[in-house]
C-alpha cells in the first residue's frame, strides 16, 4: 500500500456505440453495441493513477445519454476521497429513499467501483481476485449465445454451437428460449437441435429472460429434462420471488436448477431469494450491484446458503468474483458470433484454454484495459 493516500481528482464519463446484426432473446432486441466507460484519476502529490470501469456492450439497450448525468450526480462526493475507500463508492447508491433500490444509479457506480479497484490493484501491484482473496486459480468457462437473429434457422443454430465447440473450446454452452414468436414447439426443437449437435458431454443450459409465466415455464421442463438441460436461468419476473419458489419445486422433480439474479440491484435481493429457495445458481453482475464490495457480500451469503455462483456478463469484470470463492461455478463468456467487436474491445483479448477453462490474470487491477485505439471510432 502507498504511504500516503491516493484521492480521487477526476471521474470521467465517455460514451461509445457501434452497429452490429441485431439480435434477441425472449424480451429485448439488443440491434447495436454501447459502451459507458468511466475513467478515475487518483493522485497523491504529483504521482497520477488511471483506473477504467464501464457498464453496457453486447448486450445493452439502455440509453447511453443517461449515464453521465448519474456521473455528474455522484462526482462532488468522490473527488478528494481515498480512492481506495471502495466500500464508500459502492455505499452512495444506498441512498434509497431518493434514487430507489436499484437502476440506472448503481449501475453508474459500479463502474466508478470498478475503477476504484483498478486502481487500488494497481497501486498495490496485485489483481482484484488477489485482492479479493480469490480461492480458484483456474475457473470453467461457458458461451453465451443461441439467440435470435434474422435469418437464422435452426442449421445456423446448429453452426454456432459447432464453432463454440471446435473453435472456442467451450464444454458449456447457453441458449435463448422464450421468444413469443418462436413459441414452446419451436423453442423445444431448437433445443433439440443444439443437443444433438454438442453431444451428450456438453454440458447446455437455456435462458428465457423474464419471458416466461410459471405455467409456460413449466411446460418446457419435459423438454429440459429429455435433453438434459443443466439450468433453466430467469424463466419468469426475476422479482418475483414467490413464483420461483414454487417453480423451483416442480423444476427439482425433473432435476432442473434454476438460475437467475443478473438483474439484482443488492444484497437483500440475493437475501430474498434464499429466504424463499428459489434459485440454484446465482448469476450477480458487478456491473449492475454497485461494485466489487456489495457483489462479494452477495457471494458470501451465497456460500453460506450453499448456493452456486455463476455470474453475468462481461467476463473481463465478472472473472475476479466467479472465481473468488469455492462456490464459483463458471464464468460467461461471449464470442464475435455475439458480437464481431466483442473479443477485440478490451486488451488483452481473453481466451478459453484448450479445457474450456481460463486461467484469472495475475496483471495488477482488473487485468483488462479498454482498446481505446479501438473505440475512438465509435465515441459518440
Amino acid at each position: 500500500m502507498p504511504t500516503h493516500p491516493f484521492k480521487i481528482t477526476t471521474v470521467e464519463s465517455e460514451l461509445y456505440e457501434w452497429e452490429k446484426p441485431p439480435i434477441w432473446n425472449g424480451m429485448h432486441v439488443y440491434d447495436k453495441g454501447r459502451l459507458h466507460l468511466v475513467k478515475v484519476t487518483a493522485k497523491s502529490g504529483r504521482e497520477a493513477v488511471v483506473g477504467y470501469g464501464f457498464n453496457g456492450g453486447t448486450a445493452a439497450t439502455r440509453p447511453l445519454s443517461i449515464f453521465p448525468r448519474f456521473v455528474d450526480l455522484f462526482r462532488p462526493a468522490l473527488i478528494g476521497h481515498d480512492v481506495t475507500d471502495t466500500a464508500y463508492v459502492s455505499g452512495l447508491a444506498e441512498n434509497y429513499k431518493i434514487y430507489g433500490p436499484g437502476g440506472y444509479h448503481t449501475q453508474v457506480i459500479a463502474a466508478i467501483n470498478q475503477a476504484c479497484w483498478d486502481i487500488r490493484g494497481k497501486l498495490e501491484g496485485k489483481s482484484v481476485h488477489a485482492l479479493l482473496g480469490g480461492t480458484q486459480e483456474r475457473i470453467r468457462t461457458y458461451i453465451a449465445g443461441g439467440y435470435y437473429g434474422r435469418g437464422k434457422g435452426f442449421e445456423e443454430l446448429r453452426e454456432e454451437m459447432a464453432r463454440n465447440i471446435h473453435e472456442f473450446n467451450a464444454t458449456a454452452v447457453k441458449m435463448k428460449i422464450g421468444d413469443p414468436n418462436a413459441g414452446l414447439e419451436t423453442d423445444i426443437k431448437r433445443i433439440e437441435a443444439v443437443r444433438e449437435t454438442v453431444g451428450a458431454d456438453i454440458t447446455v443450459m437455456v435462458d428465457a429472460n423474464c419471458a416466461l409465466s410459471i405455467e409456460t415455464a413449466g411446460a418446457y421442463l419435459p423438454a429440459l429434462q429429455a435433453n438434459d438441460i443443466f439450468w433453466f436461468e430467469e424463466p419468469i419476473h426475476s422479482h418475483d420471488y414467490r413464483g420461483h419458489k414454487v417453480l423451483r419445486e416442480i423444476a427439482k422433480d425433473y432435476g432442473i436448477r434454476i438460475a437467475t439474479g443478473e438483474n439484482g440491484y443488492g444484497l437483500h435481493y440475493f437475501q430474498t431469494l434464499i429466504d424463499y429457495g428459489g434459485a440454484d445458481v446465482f448469476n450477480l453482475d458487478v456491473a449492475i450491484l454497485p461494485g466489487y464490495d456489495p457483489a462479494m457480500r452477495v457471494v458470501e451469503e451465497a456460500l453460506r446458503a450453499e448456493k452456486l455462483i455463476a455470474p453475468h456478463g462481461a467476463q473481463e469484470l465478472q472473472i475476479h468474483v466467479a472465481a473468488s470463492r469455492d462456490n464459483g461455478l463458471m464464468l460467461e463468456y461471449y464470442p464475435p458470433a455475439v458480437d464481431p467487436l466483442r473479443g477485440e474491445m478490451f486488451l488483452p483479448s481473453m481466451v478459453l484454454d484448450a479445457d474450456g477453462y481460463v486461467t484469472v490474470p495475475s496483471r495488477p487491477g482488473i487485468g483488462f484495459a479498454p482498446n481505446l485505439e479501438l473505440l475512438k471510432y465509435h465515441r459518440v
